[in-house]
């Protein structure tokens, strides 16, 4: 099992905040761990934004059962939660910092907290939240329609052989363990395209043979890292984002458990990463395990990396 002590939920009372609150509530159940609350009241926000905090039990309650029955192991009376507000002119930047403060092991985030004009220009509270934090980010979409908080059956691990998507493997293997879960093990197989002044064909297909090849070391990784009897090895053709998108909307799947690359500086910063363009269009919530930072493995102990 994950080394999961805190979990940070960030509300802006938004649809999206609210959609991954019973899947905060539900992982720390799971894992005995305490539910951070935070709002963070930007400066100048108006009257009507202003909400009531600390957010009451039974609103909490409602929140974990928006369409009926809250998810069955989850009884928030037996949770520790704790409840803070702050006033900051950067939303992300506070959420970031309580999270270091506090030694946060994850951050549950919904990825609709801004609309139109203003998260176009700035972009979404999640993404920057994303980019920055040191922990790993579960994401929600605020749209989403899978069960909230539900069982969780199929867990997707798109793979390119890195060592950061061996990072997220190891996560996987101990979530599909909590959860008694099926793995799917997802390669991206891309296109080669040449140009016309090569006087090829501008295009080269990858083969039966190709596909054939990386399945097969899909398997030996899932033999020799995992050890777990539930894995499926996929690899299709086609750009890394739609093929892992494409996936996930075709069987099911439950969560995303994907590793982001970037380190630090610009490289950190960038827009664009597969793992940004997952986490913005996915049917289902993602677990973005860092390449930097704190791992939650338990021979890690939590301990960064």
């Amino acid at each position: 099992m994950l080394s999961i002590r805190r979990i940070l939920w960030p509300t802006d009372f938004s649809t999206g905040a609210a959609r991954a609150f019973p899947h905060a509530a539900a992982l720390a159940s799971w894992h005995g761990a305490e539910l951070h609350v935070l709002n963070v009241k930007e400066d100048g926000a108006s009257a009507d934004e202003d909400r009531s905090f600390p957010i009451p039990h039974d609103t909490l309650q409602d929140l974990l059962a928006p369409e009926g029955d809250p998810p069955q192991h989850v009884d928030l009376g037996a949770l520790t939660i704790a409840q803070e507000q702050r006033e900051d002119e950067s939303p992300p930047n506070a959420i970031v910092s309580y999270a270091d403060d506090r030694d946060i092991d994850v951050i549950v985030a919904g990825t609709h907290g801004r609309r139109g004009l203003q998260r176009l220009l700035i972009g979404s509270v999640a993404e920057e939240v994303l980019r920055t934090a040191s922990c790993p980010v579960l994401t929600v979409r605020g749209d989403e329609e899978r069960a909230a908080g539900g069982s969780v059956r199929n867990i997707l691990v798109p793979v390119d052989f890195s060592e950061a998507s061996m990072e997220a493997l190891r996560h996987a293997k101990e979530l599909a363990l909590t959860y008694g879960a099926q793995i799917t093990l997802l390669h991206a197989v891309e296109e080669v395209v040449y140009p016309s002044a090569y006087g090829i064909e501008p295009t080269n297909m990858p083969g039966p043979q190709v596909i054939d090849r990386v399945e097969q070391n899909l398997a030996e990784l899932a033999r020799t890292e995992l050890g777990y009897e539930h894995v499926v090895v996929e690899a299709n053709v086609g750009y890394a984002p739609s093929t892992i998108l494409d996936y996930a909307n075709g069987h099911d799947i439950d969560l995303v458990v994907i590793a982001t690359h970037g380190r630090t500086g610009l490289e950190r910063m960038l827009l664009g990463s597969v793992a940004e363009r997952v986490v913005r269009r996915s049917p289902a919530p993602v677990f973005v395990v860092k390449s930097f930072g704190k791992s939650l493995l338990p021979d890690n102990g939590g301990d960064d990396a």
